[in-house]
């Protein structure tokens, strides 16, 4: 069973961030990295397949 990951970084955290990315990928792992203005902020979260795939989908405004 595969793992799917949000991973969401601060601009200050991005080699870290860059890091735990690296190390999921090496477990086969999909990640969907996010990078935000927040110093000092890395969140990792696990989600299901259907959640990693709806971040490849475009929405329209009646979807929302």
């Amino acid at each position: 069973m595969a793992n799917y990951y949000l991973l969401d970084a601060g601009k200050n955290m991005t080699k870290f961030a860059a890091a735990l990315e690296d190390e999921l990928k090496a477990q086969k792992a999909h990640v969907v990295f996010y990078l935000t203005d927040s110093d000092g902020l890395m969140c990792l979260e696990e989600i299901t397949e259907d959640e990693f795939l709806d971040h490849y989908t475009k929405k329209t405004k009646d979807e929302k």
